[in-house]
């Protein structure tokens, strides 16, 4: 599937999607800001809840300290499109996602450090020790002492 829509490297998640009308403007251009949920949409399901994340007011869960988005090509009413995911690298508190929308080749690429925190008091916290080992087994590099976005 991933030759289909011009995906180049390796992703640990991948998701087709079809642009639908209330994602675009009055032109059905895709609106910027309907690329970042599609990007959030596989932070919250493969890219926490799949590693055994929860999200409750007493659990560790991800929080964005920072987001980069680069807008390659415009997408349109009824693209079909592939979403992905891989897991860059963890710290300690935080780690990096990287996203891609592909059709065609690379249409949008983004990049997001989350920190993990505790929901009932906004406090940071280590990346749990299953979630940190299942993003390490789909190709997150550990990182060691570095400093933490926030």
């Amino acid at each position: 599937m991933a030759a289909r829509f011009g995906v180049e490297g390796t992703w640990s998640v991948a998701r087709r999607h079809v642009v639908r009308w209330a994602e675009c403007d009055a032109l059905g251009h895709m609106n910027n800001a309907a690329y970042l949920v599609l990007c959030e949409d596989l932070r919250v399901g493969p890219g926490w809840s799949a590693l055994g994340g929860r999200f409750a007011p007493n659990a560790v869960s991800p929080v964005v300290a920072r987001m980069e988005a680069r807008y390659l090509r415009a997408l349109n009413f009824e693209d079909e499109v592939l979403v992905t995911l891989r897991f860059a690298s963890v710290r300690r508190t935080s780690f990096v996602h990287d996203y891609a929308i592909w059709k065609g080749g690379l249409c949008f690429e983004s990049r997001a450090v989350l920190v993990a925190m505790r929901q009932d008091t906004g406090q940071k916290v280590p990346v749990p020790a299953g979630i940190r080992a299942a993003m390490v087994a789909q190709g997150a590099v550990e990182e060691g002492a570095v400093e933490e976005a926030g």
